[in-house]
Order: structure tokens, then C-alpha cells, then sequence
């Protein structure tokens, strides 16, 4: 059983049971996603790793077969390398700069070292970390990740993509919801206007909320190794998913 102080939560509204019970359900859901039965032989690179996945596979027993998790945050990487002794989970630091969590870390770059083996996993997953970058580390975090993706593997990451879908769990659905409350343009009937190709959502809080267009979140992924094959709508676990294959 992992039990984690609270001090290494971060940004988390939810009791630590909601947050590993939201943790399952991504596992499921990406296994469903990728046609997978479960990930008891599926090699896993998490980058943006935080606590709650692997809770998640200790403490439900959910079959992981390789479970790598990667973080800036370095007190919470040396508290998971000493509390968990599973060979099955490794972790990392790595001390990258990123406005919201990590400031005084160092510039992302195309040569930034992972300390990890190259062309290994066989899904790479990033949860609330493309949600939070800014365009050139958007298109470098794709091409530091594609040096380490096994020739079958699938990489799949979260994004907040500025579109309204109807779902109800979109940061643009939620938006839309409030100004139409207040907006005679919307009463009206007026066209929303089409979304800049990326804008900082709270430019009081830089890049809590880095919105894309659909078509620029795209675009990005052009020259990286990496070729789209699914975007999904946001869920109440999740933003939207974007799910690549190697070239």
C-alpha cells in the first residue's frame, strides 16, 4: 500500500480516493482506446508523472508490465524512489523549465537526456503536460519523447483544444457556457470567432490554460516523428486526447 503526504499533490480538488479512482479509470480508458485487454506487458513512460498513477497500479493491483515516471518536481521523485521497491517502477527527475510548475528549470531542447533507454516503451503517456506548454516546447517535448517509443508504440497526451464540442467538459465548453449568460453577440446568434492557433487562456497565470486550435495542435505535430491517428472529445477524467503513431 503507497501512501502519499499530501504536500505532493499537486493542484488536486479531489480526495486522494477520487484521485486513484480517476487514475483507474484513464488506465481503462486508455486500454480501451488502444485495443489493449490490460498493460500487464505494456512498457509505460509517463512524463508529468505526479503520484496518483502509481497508487493507482499498487495499491488496486492493476496489472502494469514497465511503469516509468518521469517529473520536475524533485522532492516528489526521491519520495516515490524510497518508498516504492516494486523493480516494475522507476522514476525520474528531470529538472525542464515550464512557466507553471517549473520556472528556474532548464530550456527544453531537441537533445534534452531523459536518462532513460531510447526506442523502449510502448506507450508513452502525458497527462495536464501539453495542457501547459507553449508552442516551441509543444513541438520539442514531441521530438525528446519520439527517441524513446518502441517501433509499435503509441504515444497518447492530453490538450486543451479550443473548440466548443458539447460535451460539457471542454475548457472552452465551460467558457462558452459563462459569457453566454452575458453576451448579447451570443443571444443574438452570432458566429463564434474562429480560434487564434494558440492563445494563453490566463495570461495572469501563464500557461494554466494553453489553448490550440485544432488544426494548429495538428500542424505541430507535422516534422516530429509522429503521426496522428485519433483526436477524442474531453471527459470528465480528461481534456482532449490525441493519440500518434511513429513514422
Amino acid at each position: 500500500m503507497l501512501t502519499v503526504p499530501n504536500e505532493f499533490f499537486r493542484n488536486r480538488a479531489q480526495s486522494e480516493e477520487s484521485s486513484v479512482s480517476g487514475a483507474v479509470w484513464l488506465i481503462e480508458y486508455v486500454c480501451e482506446q488502444l485495443g489493449l485487454r490490460d498493460l500487464s506487458e505494456t512498457r509505460v513512460l509517463d512524463v508529468g508523472c505526479g503520484v496518483r498513477f502509481t497508487q493507482a497500479f499498487i495499491n488496486r493491483s492493476i496489472p502494469i508490465g514497465q511503469y516509468v515516471g518521469i517529473d520536475v518536481y524533485k522532492e516528489l521523485i526521491n519520495f516515490l524512489q524510497s518508498n516504492v521497491a516494486d523493480p516494475r517502477f522507476t522514476f525520474k527527475h528531470i529538472d525542464t523549465h515550464n512557466a507553471m510548475y517549473n520556472p528556474d528549470g532548464e530550456p527544453l531542447v531537441e537533445t534534452t537526456d531523459l536518462d532513460i533507454p531510447e526506442r523502449s516503451f510502448d506507450l508513452i503517456w502525458l497527462f495536464s503536460v501539453f495542457t501547459h506548454l507553449a508552442p516551441h516546447d509543444y513541438v520539442t517535448m514531441l521530438k525528446v519523447l519520439r527517441r524513446h517509443v518502441a517501433p509499435e508504440g503509441r504515444l497518447f497526451f492530453t490538450l486543451f483544444i479550443d473548440e466548443n464540442t458539447g460535451t460539457g467538459h471542454g475548457y472552452t465548453d465551460k467558457m462558452s457556457h459563462a459569457l453566454a449568460a452575458r453576451s448579447e453577440a451570443s443571444v443574438a446568434g452570432q458566429a463564434a470567432p474562429k480560434p487564434a492557433p494558440f492563445r494563453d487562456g490566463d495570461p495572469s497565470r501563464p500557461l494554466v490554460y494553453a489553448l490550440y486550435s485544432r488544426e494548429h495542435a495538428l500542424e505541430l505535430i507535422e516534422g516530429t516523428g509522429w503521426q496522428p491517428l485519433s483526436i477524442a472529445l474531453p471527459n470528465p477524467q480528461a481534456q482532449h486526447q490525441i493519440i500518434c503513431s511513429p513514422v
